[in-house]
């Protein structure tokens, strides 16, 4: 009976193993067989390499500077979105006028690609064209904001206004599943908006929220379009995330070699996190 109902279960799923496969497993099967081989645009016979591409990956100053900056960017947009996302769940768990039309404004930045986005805000920020330069320059202030000093601090406020919107809808969507009961008592017993905050919220949402953080950290990991629209990884390589660095690697280098290894060595990176995920959901189902 066991046994008829595993190959049940298996015919259900097929479909959706089959899937998986032709979308997961087969890419990385190439990738893998890539980063194994030398692989270059300027020869035309492919031949074995070993691990000569991942030796070479790891000895390369160029990929450590770009997840250097990587990994800087990814905490910082993450814990600056996770803090505002928050921040804006709060406002807007409450009745107000206005709330359903301000509620739908916020989302309007996680529906407009991000390579959209990127192109609106190179031409905003244009130092000869842009309105923000021409506003700063009333006031008689003369700053490129793509200088070096600034341009960190430029890509990460840039992202923010992108992506809050997704960790305030998740962590608005966890705050109207807290039992209102919770509050009540609360309420009670004479504690202040700042110690319910801190003591009965937090506490509550932790789960769901550690879960918000490692998704967006993990996807900041991967931004691309956004960073290489506005600067190209420049000034220099200062702004070059690890994913730059691949695309340069294989489509102005010529080596799908190395950058599949670097794929590979991402995804290597990426995954111990992912335990992490699921043991926070099941806290948080529980």
């Amino acid at each position: 009976m066991r046994g008829k109902s595993r190959a049940a279960a298996f015919l259900l799923a097929s479909p959706f193993l089959l899937f998986l496969s032709i979308l997961v497993i087969w890419p990385t099967y190439l990738g893998l067989k890539t980063a194994l081989s030398r692989d270059l645009l300027s020869e035309f016979e492919i031949t074995p390499a070993g691990l000569d591409n991942f030796r070479m990956v790891l000895e390369q100053p160029q990929f450590w500077e770009a997840l250097r900056f990587t990994i800087i960017f990814a905490l910082s947009v993450t814990v600056l979105e996770c803090l505002l996302g928050f921040a804006l769940a709060l406002v807007f768990d409450r009745k107000f006028p206005g709330k359903t039309f301000l509620f739908s404004v916020t989302l309007v930045p996680i529906m407009i690609a991000p390579s959209l986005m990127a192109v609106m805000y190179r031409l905003i920020l244009n130092q000869n064209i842009g309105v923000v330069p021409g506003f700063l320059q009333k006031f008689g202030i003369e700053i490129s904001i793509f200088d070096e000093r600034y341009i960190f601090w430029t890509l990460v406020t840039l992202d923010a206004l992108q992506y809050t919107s997704f960790t305030f809808l998740l962590i608005y969507a966890a705050l109207q599943n807290m039992p209102s009961e919770v509050y009540e008592s609360a309420a009670i017993d004479g504690a202040s908006p700042r110690q319910i905050i801190a003591r009965i919220t937090i506490p509550i949402l932790k789960p769901a929220i550690a879960i918000i953080a490692m998704l967006r950290l993990i996807d900041s990991f991967r931004t691309f379009d956004t960073i290489y629209i506005m600067t190209g990884g420049g000034p220099g390589t200062t702004t070059q995330t690890i994913g730059i660095h691949i695309y340069k690697t294989a489509f102005i280098t010529g080596d799908f070699g190395m950058a599949s290894a670097m794929s590979i060595l991402l995804v290597m990176l990426l995954t111990p996190f992912m335990p992490f995920i699921i043991r926070q959901f099941r806290l948080d189902v529980k």
